[in-house]
């Protein structure tokens, strides 16, 4: 199985959020904590078993710089990388 770090996108496979796409920002045991920007905010992320995400093969550098050195990230900037994906 391939590891799912800070900063991925990420798909659901399951739930009402079925393959929406999301970004980690946090990871403790079994759960992602992911957000969108949108209804899923950084200060509210939504937790999932890792078994319920499907990892893409995208990554989110400047996210994942600012999330490992504890720095601010914005709901928007968020929104603004998954809205420039192209993930069907």
């Amino acid at each position: 199985m391939l590891e799912i770090n800070v900063g991925d996108v990420v798909q659901t496979v399951c739930g009402r959020d079925k393959f929406q796409p999301f970004v980690v920002v946090k990871i403790e045991g079994d759960f992602a904590f992911l957000a969108n920007g949108k209804n899923r905010t950084i200060n509210n992320p939504k937790a999932k078993k890792l078994k319920h995400v499907r990892l893409t093969s995208i990554k989110i550098d400047t996210i994942r710089n600012k999330l490992q050195n504890h720095e601010r990230v914005l709901d928007s900037e968020i929104r603004k990388a998954i809205d420039n994906l192209n993930i069907i």
